[in-house]
């Protein structure tokens, strides 16, 4: 199994970004360190959930502050970029790492980050539809002419740099059966969120995903399911429970407030499938993750631990450390 984090750069209260962008480059660092295998930024719009507007931007950033680590776009939120910019971007980035990308690509989620660019939830769909069929174009065609249902269109377009690894590898972010059966149709490997969905439907969701990836003749090592998991590992099993769960009640919480449900903060935290959840010292982490394991058949865990600002800089890098130290060498370490 793999192990890596997804990023989000939560606001601290009274903080200057510039100050949390440099915590968070400290994070990163030490996670490269410390051999974990990827790291992955999550874009956000318009609230102080998340200071990463571009993931690709950030993981430029990295790459030039890390030596080995993968750096996970997580993901470009494709109904809000030109195909063509972000192929060209994610090819450059792939440049700067010295091959180091992983492209993740998603839909998005968040209502009031569509209002902003003035589109609706409900139009995502097709801007995802045709943004990812040129993205994959301008990444593998030269001379190339696209018209994408009147969203874009151009023509003699061959994208430079080219990147260093041939194809980019490509992540797409699945919630529903229809992007479990696509992702496992194309190959590709797969970002899923176990706090959105009961473990039962997520392991039926997971044996579609596996069972289409097989009968379309992909290579076996590319099938990839990496799941993030709400993450706080301390040395005391009682104190890094009582501080996950009031960080995990702000979280959900604030994201409550930006998806306009009617749940408090509790009701939304308490409704989530214990999958989603990783917290205690490292012993119990290690428990409860074999069992996920064994359960859901999962190739790679990324820890999220950014909770609304709940976290000080210095928890979250404990926890960092103490999983690398005691929790993943528990489990097979893959490294290609």
């Amino acid at each position: 199994m793999r192990f890596g984090h997804l990023m989000l750069c939560d606001q601290r209260e009274g903080q200057p970004p510039q100050k949390r962008y440099e915590e968070m480059m400290e994070e990163v660092r030490l996670m490269d360190e410390l051999g974990y295998w990827s790291v992955w930024f999550a874009e956000h719009h318009f609230d102080g959930y998340s200071l990463i507007p571009d993931s690709l931007l950030w993981c430029a950033a990295a790459a030039r502050e890390t030596k080995q680590i993968r750096l996970g776009a997580g993901v470009v939120v494709l109904p809000f970029h030109h195909p063509v910019r972000a192929a060209e971007q994610a090819a450059m980035v792939d440049c700067l790492s010295d091959g180091r990308l992983l492209l993740g690509v998603g839909r998005g989620y968040q209502p009031h980050e569509f209002a902003g660019f003035g589109q609706t939830l409900e139009e995502s769909q097709r801007r995802y539809d045709k943004g990812l069929e040129v993205l994959v174009r301008c990444l593998q065609q030269e001379d190339f002419s696209y018209n994408a249902d009147g969203l874009w269109a151009g023509e003699r377009v061959t994208a430079w740099p080219k990147p260093v690894q041939n194809p980019v590898p490509m992540w797409g972010a699945a919630i529903s059966e229809a992007s479990f059966e696509r992702f496992g149709s194309l190959g590709w490997p797969i970002l899923a969120f176990p706090s959105s969905t009961p473990a039962e439907k997520l392991k039926v969701q997971f044996d579609l995903y596996r069972k289409t990836f097989t009968e379309s003749g992909h290579p076996p090592e590319n099938m990839r399911i990496a799941a993030t998991m709400f993450t706080y590992v301390a040395e005391a099993r009682q104190e890094a429970h009582l501080t996950f769960e009031r960080a995990m009640g702000k979280y959900f919480g604030h994201l409550d407030k930006l998806t306009s449900s009617a749940e408090s903060e509790q009701r939304l935290y308490d409704r989530l499938p214990t999958t989603a959840r990783l917290s205690g010292d490292p012993a119990q982490v290690v428990d409860d993750l074999k069992i996920i394991q064994d359960y859901l058949g999962i190739t790679d865990v990324l820890n999220v631990t950014h909770f609304a600002g709940e976290l000080t800089h210095e928890q979250t890098l404990r926890s960092i450390e103490l999983f690398a130290r005691e929790v993943i060498p528990a489990f097979v370490a893959v490294n290609a």
